[in-house]
């Protein structure tokens, strides 16, 4: 529950525009580029308060962010004559979100607002992203334990040190410190396509992709910790690449067949790089020729193949790389693949 803020004021944006539209060589290549800078003040935020007060958070203005950025959009005419016409088109977008000033100077840890305990974690801190993931840094499994190891990231000793590329670490996640993990804002994304027609066939495919920035892996922090949680399942991949005295050099660490063994351990090891490419849609079709159609009454005839997701390159394959606007991947469904086949007939 939440209780307001007794100095609650509007949040205010000051927006400036800038953008320019062309068309060159006869309008074959048409396009726009548009920048843009918006600056947001007292910026409206859930900050979590001592429960002693009946509520867990406060709705109060927090500071002040900043979000500019360029979308370039690109289209043309590669070839358009009598028989052929084969048209292409990219739009790329890069923006920046910052925080700019947190009034009173203080770092603000905040949850991502969907999910349960899977949430995402982030921070607030000045000169840094606004969606900036939080939580501490692995350091790896250790080859001849199994054990997780996380980087120290402070200056404290403890009961279980480690060295792991020349940085302190420890096998006790609790005498790690959080930090700043990385940005889920990637640096581009956006999409590009074409359309080929040629003596009644047609190929129309469309591409979406994002380059930079990160995911992260809510849902399989929540099941695939190294101790059983509540659901006793283990993914595939988790199966396949855990650590055991014959597989050394795994990815994952050893197994430990306790309930909530840590099934709190939030940090970089839930974390993959979000850049893909996908091939989003696919339509195939061919138009009968009338001489042969109005011999059966129709005027017109065309087949057709519509393909939604098809393919799919992504630096992370355990799932779909299109998570939602916080970069954490839940328990959604994923987007599927389909085919849709059919004959259209006009009479």
């Amino acid at each position: 529950s939440t209780i307001a803020d007794a100095n609650l004021s509007w949040e205010t944006s000051y927006t400036s525009n800038l953008a320019l539209e062309f068309g060159i060589l006869n309008q074959r290549i048409t396009g726009t580029i548009e920048v843009f800078n918006r600056d947001s003040k007292d910026l409206l935020q859930d900050v979590p308060i001592s429960r002693v007060t009946g509520f867990s958070s406060t709705l109060k203005n927090i500071g002040e962010i900043n979000n500019k950025g360029i979308e370039i959009e690109l289209s043309g005419d590669i070839i358009r004559n009598r028989e052929i016409t084969w048209t292409a088109g990219i739009n790329a977008s890069s923006i920046k979100s910052k925080v700019t000033k947190l009034y009173g100077g203080q770092n603000i840890i905040w949850w991502e607002p969907t999910g349960g305990d899977e949430r995402t974690k982030f921070m607030y801190q000045e000169g840094q992203s606004t969606l900036a993931i939080y939580g501490k840094e692995w350091a790896g499994v250790d080859r001849e334990t199994g054990k997780n190891v996380w980087y120290m990231n402070n200056d404290r000793t403890t009961s279980q040190p480690t060295t792991v590329n020349g940085r302190p670490a420890t096998f006790r996640h609790q005498d790690a410190s959080e930090k700043i993990l990385g940005d889920v804002h990637p640096k581009l994304f956006g999409g590009f396509n074409t359309n080929f027609a040629w003596k009644g066939f047609n190929v129309g495919m469309n591409f979406t992709y994002k380059i930079g920035g990160y995911t992260y892996d809510a849902a399989g922090r929540d099941i695939n910790e190294d101790g059983y949680y509540w659901e006793r399942i283990m993914a595939k991949d988790t199966y396949d690449n855990r650590w055991t005295p014959e597989n050394k050099d795994a990815k994952y660490p050893m197994r430990i067949a306790i309930d909530l063994t840590d099934a709190l351990q939030r940090g970089s090891r839930w974390m993959n790089k979000a850049d893909y490419l996908r091939l989003k849609s696919l339509n195939i079709g061919y138009t009968i020729p009338k001489e042969i159609v109005n011999k059966l009454n129709v005027s017109n005839a065309r087949v057709f193949f519509n393909g939604q997701n098809l393919w799919t390159s992504a630096a992370n394959k355990l799932y779909d790389p299109e998570v939602n606007e916080y970069g954490s991947r839940g328990w959604e469904t994923p987007i599927g693949k389909t085919y849709t086949f059919g004959i259209e007939l006009t009479f």
